[in-house]
């Protein structure tokens, strides 16, 4: 009963471990994913209270703190879907190459790996 309620159970070499244990890379990965959103909320905050003094003063808007922020949302957004489709590729080539019998499989994970010239 316990098991059932911490979560799916793996075991490797006789030791048993749950899917819901933090493990460094993941508290890595949440500390890292913390840090972009709350730079994400602090970089929102000073470009619109840049834009509204600098109206207030009378001066143009500065167009570099909008490009700054754009590329520090845009970049690590672009890479994050980039490396899931990559991901997803990887798992469904062998999920697809599992349904196969033995002697089909290297056909098939030969032509899928070939298409979109990856």
């Amino acid at each position: 009963m316990e098991d059932r309620e911490l979560g799916n159970t793996h075991t490797t070499k006789g030791i048993k471990k749950t899917e819901k244990e933090n493990t460094f890379s993941k508290s890595i990965m949440s500390t890292i994913v913390l840090l972009y959103i709350l730079g994400a909320v602090l970089g929102t905050v000073l470009v619109i209270v840049a834009a509204v003094v600098d109206i207030k003063i009378g001066m143009s808007l500065d167009s570099s703190m909008f490009i700054a922020y754009a590329a520090y949302l845009g970049g690590p957004t672009a890479t994050s879907i980039i490396f899931y489709a990559w991901k997803s590729k990887a798992e469904n080539v062998l999920k697809i190459g599992q349904s196969f019998k033995a002697e089909q499989q290297v056909e098939v994970i030969d032509v899928l790996s070939k298409m979109g010239g990856n």
